[in-house]
């Protein structure tokens, strides 16, 4: 029998339970180790939906109009133009990309039309998938509403991240000359019977450099009536005496009634013609005595 089997015993375990002790530290740090050693390291590829959407250029053709060679209709034309603008993307990303444009009239912050532009190969698009983004804009515009325009180009991704902007100028040239009035014909002086009436014709010469189409009308005013604004508009229709349908002359039957009396004195008529661009011409003071 053992000497002392309760002491080695109880030793023996102790060893044991202290070995296992001792292992399952040793473990513990191993599987740290292992842990640590997989943690993922950087490879150096960014992400590329982090990197941002860029435009490259941007075009608009034609980049300049010229109103006076628009067709119109009521003083209201209509502007075409197809623009185009590149998107530049990092290699290997592939997103779902949205451009832009913003038409902002002249004189003006605001945006009073936005046109997507698109990708895929569809007039005025040219090749689908290239990155190329185009559109067709159409607007309308009164005849006077001349000036720079400003087109605004944008892109978003899915995400909504935003790429740059590109502005860019459109011009609409007006270049209108104003109509020209000539060769006034009207009496100086008329004698109206009490309570009678008495007719007289005035004819006006109007021209326009830019066409006899561009005249938008021929008028006179009365600068001694109680709405010296109030315009008389005058024809070439034939309908005066003397007149020519479609010519350059322009008339105007005017009759004189005494009813109510009219004051005998001397009455000032103001002739003007004005244009489909809002362009007047001088004006003529015609004086009427009536006796």
């Amino acid at each position: 029998m053992p000497l002392f089997p309760p002491y080695f015993s109880a030793k023996r375990n102790l060893d044991v339970q202290t070995g296992i002790l001792h292992w399952t530290s040793a473990t513990l740090s191993f599987l740290l180790f292992l842990i640590c050693g997989c943690e993922k390291q950087p490879s150096g590829v960014i992400d590329p939906l982090a990197s941002p959407i860029f435009l490259s250029w941007a075009t608009v053709y034609p980049d300049s109009v010229l109103l006076t060679s628009l067709p119109q209709s009521n003083n209201i034309l209509t502007v075409t133009v197809d623009v185009h603008a590149k998107v530049s993307l990092p290699i290997g990303s592939s997103r779902n990309i949205i451009v832009t444009v913003d038409v902002i009239s002249a004189g003006s912050t605001d945006s009073f039309l936005t046109t997507r532009l698109h990708d895929d190969g569809v007039a005025p698009d040219s090749v689908e998938g290239d990155g190329i983004y185009s559109a067709r804009i159409v607007f309308t515009i009164t005849t006077s509403a001349s000036g720079i325009y400003t087109l605004l180009y944008s892109a978003t991704d899915q995400l909504g991240n935003a790429s740059n902007q590109i502005e860019q100028p459109l011009f609409l040239i007006r270049n209108s000359h104003a109509p020209v009035i000539s060769n006034l014909v009207a009496p100086d002086t008329v004698y109206l019977p009490t309570g009678g009436s008495v007719q007289i014709n005035m004819y006006l010469r109007a021209t326009d450099p830019d066409g006899q189409s561009d005249i938008k009308q021929v008028y006179w005013r009365s600068l001694d009536a109680s709405d010296p604004t109030y315009r008389y508009t005058m024809h070439n229709d034939g309908s005066a005496p003397g007149s020519v349908p479609g010519d350059s002359n322009y008339a105007f039957p005017l009759l004189i009634q005494d009813s109510p009396p009219i004051p005998r004195k001397t009455f000032h008529f103001a002739f003007q013609a004005v244009n489909n661009f809002g362009d007047t011409s001088t004006t003529i003071i015609h004086r009427l005595t009536i006796k």
